[in-house]
């Protein structure tokens, strides 16, 4: 079996880890060579169940064998090639049990890379997230995908419900601006989805995250209100 017929089960592999849910998150992750080695590992195990798929087929149906002989005469060539399209189809099979949500939650928890999980579990739980910016802008929506690709090159996908910022002297979130409604409005009078209003969000440009609940910042917000503005200065 030549090198060059070597590389093609290699393929199948890199096109398996990159599209199971399972492997997907951690491949984005890896450097190329680790990625390059994982993939060839890979690729020889789709190659040895190629090849038992194809010694079975030879024992059921020999005319089979004989014909891919006929037209591509190049030992194992067979096995090298179905193991490509094992590859690529059984990625969509073994997604069906395993979600991809909770393996993005694994691989942040194996990292230890606690603004990711938080945003993983914030997508799992459906519960809206606030992300503050380097820019000092503040978003708060519904997150749809969590880190793609390494962890200083990765993104987050959110449906925005507000926007505001962060108060520079006391780090208090100001929100200015209600997507929501809107949002609301649009998706029965236009016929839109959430995800017509996804925004991408760089994970290098987030400075913290945290769960939020709106019915918690409305009882902080009116509790500030009401509280006495301080002790009165002598002579007043």
């Amino acid at each position: 079996m030549g090198l060059g017929l070597l590389l093609i089960p290699a393929i199948g592999g890199y096109w398996f880890l990159t599209h199971f849910n399972y492997t997907r998150y951690r491949a984005a992750r890896e450097s190329g060579y680790h990625l390059l080695f994982r993939s060839a590992f890979a690729g020889l195990a789709l190659f040895a169940l190629a090849y038992g798929i194809v010694l079975l087929l030879d024992s059921l149906l020999p005319q089979l064998g004989d014909r891919w002989d006929s037209y591509i005469p190049i030992p194992y060539s067979a096995p090298a090639v179905l193991s490509v399209l094992l590859g690529v189809l059984l990625p969509g099979v073994a997604n069906r049990f395993f979600d991809e949500e909770m393996a993005a939650r694994k691989v942040a928890l194996d990292s230890g890379d606690f603004l990711e999980l938080l945003i993983a579990d914030s997508i799992a739980d459906q519960k809206l997230v606030e992300l503050s910016l380097r820019s000092g802008k503040s978003y708060i929506g519904l997150g749809l995908v969590c880190c793609i690709g390494p962890s200083d090159q990765s993104d987050v996908i959110i449906v925005p419900m507000a926007s505001g910022y962060r108060r520079k002297d006391t780090q208090e979130l100001a929100i200015t601006t209600h997507y929501a409604p809107v949002i609301d409005q649009a998706l029965d009078s236009l016929g839109l989805s959430y995800q017509d209003f996804r925004i991408v969000i760089p994970m290098s440009e987030i400075v913290s995250a945290r769960l939020f609940f709106p019915k918690a910042y409305q009882l902080f917000q009116e509790t500030d209100a009401a509280a006495p503005a301080g002790p009165p200065e002598d002579g007043s």
